[in-house]
């Protein structure tokens, strides 16, 4: 019988983790090993941690990245299952994690719901409209999320895991997710697989969250060398909002019908794409209005990730991989 590890990647996170612990102890099937990796040894999460029994890793970390890796480098099941401090995973969450591992050979990884809890406001529902992972019906998917995700573990060291990216922390879901696939792997969505969230509540901490996720996609991109369509797609959104801005501007200073025609092409795009991706105006409609309030901090950070540099050791560790898959 299969095996399965679930971590938490966690820092500083003493005040919220209980929750998350109590819904792993409630499992319908029980993970044999519960991780909590922490940055560093006086985090004041690990004697809640180990409170509750789990098993505590110091990864010396300064990101996402980084802790990842060291919960892979010391996984001894067949699976790796990973959530958040700020989660609550649903009864049945390993039962159903482990049942599409166990039946769908080809599936290397999986991902379910993100539904939100805890308190609701601009900011949470913003965050929370962010994502996409809610429209999904249960099948293979093209994407992860970190904090309800799941693998078969040797399939993440067939990839050599995630890069080595100190001081980063977002996007590391997005790169596992190409890896896997660039391997020849499938990813599977599951709607019962579901870890509900609590979803950031201040609009300041949201602008943050949102120019590190800009920044660290565009950093993860060129350090692993991806110039797919998700490139493209990313760069192209501080194209549309300055599109969106400069038709504003001659509105107003100049040609009220020539500025408007500018500025409300990049939205009538958006918005049909959403449309089309979602094939539902119903759902595209909020998750646009969020996008296009949070496209302005995105794209500060798309634009601080082109020219911040890029981590050597994430391009070792690449190399490396890449050499080990041509040996093999």
């Amino acid at each position: 019988m299969a095996t399965i590890t679930l971590a938490i990647c966690a820092r500083n996170a003493a005040d919220i983790i209980g929750d998350c612990l109590n819904s792993i102890a409630a499992q319908t099937v029980v993970p044999e090993v519960i991780v909590v990796a922490v940055d560093d040894d006086d985090d004041p999460t690990i004697p809640v941690a180990e409170h509750y029994g789990a098993h505590v890793i110091v990864a010396h970390s300064s990101g996402l990245y980084e802790a990842r890796n060291a919960v892979l480098d010391s996984c001894e099941t067949d699976y790796l299952a990973f959530t958040d401090a700020d989660c609550v995973l649903v009864p049945e969450w390993i039962a159903h994690a482990k049942a599409v591992l166990d039946t769908r050979i080809d599936v290397a990884g999986g991902t379910g719901r993100h539904p939100a809890i805890g308190k609701r406001n601009l900011a949470s529902w913003l965050h929370h409209m962010w994502f996409i992972v809610e429209t999904e019906c249960t099948g293979e998917t093209q994407g992860i999320i970190g904090g309800n995700s799941y693998f078969r573990t040797d399939a993440l060291r067939a990839v050599g895991g995630w890069l080595q990216l100190k001081g980063h922390s977002a996007a590391e879901d997005m790169y596992i997710a190409h890896a896997l696939q660039e391997a020849g792997h499938k990813l599977w969505f599951d709607e019962r697989i579901a870890a509900q969230h609590h979803y950031e509540t201040r609009l300041k901490g949201l602008w943050r969250k949102a120019v590190m996720m800009g920044k660290d996609i565009v950093v993860m991109m060129r350090a692993a060398g991806i110039r797919s369509g998700l490139w493209w797609y990313t760069l192209a959104i501080p194209c549309l909002a300055a599109m969106a801005l400069s038709g504003l501007i001659l509105a107003g200073l100049w040609h009220g019908v020539i500025g408007g025609l500018i500025g409300a092409t990049p939205l009538a795009l958006t918005f049909t794409f959403l449309a089309v991706r979602f094939r539902s105006v119903r759902t595209a409609a909020p998750r646009w209005i969020a996008r296009w309030i949070l496209i302005w901090p995105y794209s500060i950070g798309i634009l601080k990730g082109l020219v911040s540099p890029i981590p050597i050791e994430s391009t070792d560790r690449l190399n490396r991989t890449e050499a080990l898959g041509r040996a093999a």
